[in-house]
């Protein structure tokens, strides 16, 4: 499972994944939901070759702060 890589999510896909973790391979969302690992897991069976990218989308309510040390 890769996680360092990205993706671009559309702002259709931002309202419609709110709140949830999205799994993400070959350009489009696999999975979704709250908890992921058990998609993930049967994914990298059926897809062993493939990468997962997998992103939290956060809610519209939620503010992240990124500060420079």
């Amino acid at each position: 499972m890769k996680t360092s890589e990205s993706y671009q999510i559309s702002r259709e896909e931002m309202r419609k994944y709110a709140g949830k973790y999205v799994a993400v391979m070959d350009g489009k969302v696999v999975a979704s939901g709250k908890n992921l690992y058990k998609k993930i897991e049967e994914l990298e069976k059926k897809h062993p070759d493939k990468k997962i990218i997998v992103t939290y989308i956060p809610t519209e309510d939620l503010l992240i702060l990124h500060t420079k040390f």
